[in-house]
């Protein structure tokens, strides 16, 4: 007898991923993260890809108990070392049986969850303190499409470069030091979209500069224009700053499998990474915020400044409640907001916080505090100061959680970048064109200093309120409001890059 589809029992596939737990660390290890973080840039000694790679193996006694778990029920199972993570695949004929079916509708939608605790949240949709330092107590929420461009691929047609500002026009605005980024490897974090070399080599000829070296490392699965754009301003934001820098682009289907294939290259010695991807962090189950931010800490411990986009829909972040980022709410990466920039003869004459809503969509700096993961010492006082000043924003930060963004530039669309896309000027907004221009900054600092920034949040928030940055006054992100200091519209504020560089370089 023929087999039909009548008769043949249903075999979907439903993926598990877990991420292994690394050895307990030893006394020696600790004290090679600390000289790897806990001092000031200068006298760092960031840890080498062997050092890493020892520190960060995935435990084998973990890995061997839910590999050898897997087999037992004749599952298939991966063990990506590298990555520290293990997939299970596992047939749905293989759970559901007769007496006690399980659809692999309900399968999927269980995984889809992320760690859910009930009672965490209530109308106001607001964390709790306890649900932050509590691990116990897990604020979890149905994922949705998680990761995407934070930039819309917005792109305003102009005749010439000089309709838009020229990203060296914003840099000069900001004070950039000197620099060509020489001795820098930046690499850029992307889940899709592709860069045209004909949009390349029209866009450094207009500035008779040469085409960086651009290696690539994976490829992108999806090509859409509003990503293709994006990825072409990273090249060309960042490039025309740096042109003597290498840039190494790591695709990934998420930014946590892009991460660690950035961590795991041993051929490149990278010194910053750009991120313009982001995902709601309500999004995300707890282990998945746990691995993402475990991997930016690692970065730090390498010497890698990362700098994230806050995004660009403002507190609400497309929702009906104030919200934030993955992965810019990690501590470990900096956060950059938006600014609607006014220069006049390469100087600021005006900025503020940028905001270009309308009633039919948030469109602006993305900012707030975190729900799921607590700020550190260095950045205590800045949001303190800011509940005092405006408490109709403390239900906002009771459960302590990370204040975003750090630093700021320019992103609204009305004062946009010149970049060339599909062969074409055109002008392109948003807080992923800022990120870049960040990176470039970290580069330049990085190449005029001679020793690696890492992980700089700390030693910026000493500088609060300095002549280090231009500190945002007016505007808001359709929520929290401008103000002196830190604010959750645009952070510390936007830089003046020459005294940020000795500032730092002349803190203890």
């Amino acid at each position: 007898m023929e087999s039909s589809q009548e008769n043949t029992p249903q075999t979907d596939t439903i993926e598990i991923k877990v991420y292994v737990p690394i050895n307990e660390v030893t006394e020696r290890q600790k004290g090679m993260i600390d000289n790897a973080i806990a001092k000031h840039p200068r006298d760092r000694k960031y840890l080498s890809n062997s050092a890493h790679s020892e520190i960060f193996a995935p435990s084998k006694n973990d890995a061997n108990d839910i590999i050898e778990h897997a087999q037992a029920q004749n599952w298939e199972v991966d063990f990506n070392e590298k990555a520290r993570k293990i997939t299970i695949k596992i047939n749905s004929e293989d759970i559901a049986d007769q007496n006690n079916p399980v659809t692999l509708d309900t399968l999927q939608f269980l995984s889809s969850q992320g760690d859910i605790h009930m009672e965490v949240l209530g109308e106001d949709q607001h964390a709790k303190a306890e649900d932050i330092t509590d691990p116990t107590q897990k604020t979890g929420f149905v994922k949705s499409n998680q990761e995407q461009r934070v930039g819309r691929g917005r792109q305003i047609p102009i005749q010439e470069p000089a309709h838009g500002y020229s990203v060296l026009e914003i840099a000069e605005s900001y004070n950039f030091p000197d620099g060509d980024g020489e001795g820098q490897t930046i690499g850029i974090i992307e889940l899709g979209g592709e860069v045209q070399q004909s949009d390349l080599e029209k866009f450094f000829a207009e500035y008779n500069t040469p085409i960086p070296e651009i290696q690539i490392v994976g490829k992108p699965t999806t090509t859409p224009v509003n990503d293709n754009v994006e990825v072409t301003a990273d090249i060309q934001v960042a490039g025309i700053l740096a042109p003597k820098a290498k840039f190494v682009i790591y695709y990934g289907t998420t930014i946590l499998e892009a991460m660690k294939a950035a961590l795991a290259d041993t051929e490149n010695k990278l010194t910053v990474i750009s991120i313009s991807w982001a995902g709601s962090e309500l999004g995300y189950a707890q282990q998945e915020i746990i691995e993402l931010n475990n991997v930016f800490h690692e970065a730090s411990l390498k010497g890698i400044t990362v700098v994230g986009a806050s995004g660009d829909n403002g507190a609400l972040n497309n929702k009906a409640y104030a919200n934030v980022n993955v992965p810019v709410n990690s501590p470990y990466v900096l956060a950059c907001g938006g600014t609607q920039t006014y220069i006049t003869d390469d100087k600021i004459a005006a900025e503020v916080v940028w905001n270009e809503s309308t009633q039919q969509s948030q469109i602006g700096s993305g900012g707030g505090f975190s729900q799921r993961i607590s700020q550190q010492q260095y950045q205590i006082k800045s949001s303190q100061e800011y509940i005092q000043k405006f408490p109709k924003f403390a239900s906002y930060h009771q459960a302590g959680g990370r204040g975003i963004p750090d630093i700021a530039a320019n992103a609204a669309d009305a004062s946009g970048y010149s970049i060339v896309f599909q062969g074409q000027w055109v002008k392109v907004g948003g807080t992923s064109l800022a990120t870049p221009l960040w990176a470039a900054l970290i580069g330049r600092m990085n190449q005029n200093l001679g020793y690696r920034l890492g992980f700089i949040n700390p030693y910026l928030y000493e500088l609060m309120g300095s002549s280090s940055f231009h500190q945002i006054l007016e505007g808001n992100n359709n929520l929290y409001v401008a103000s002196e200091g830190w604010n959750p519209c645009t952070g510390l504020g936007t830089p003046d890059g020459k005294e940020l560089m000795h500032s730092i370089d002349s803190l203890e």
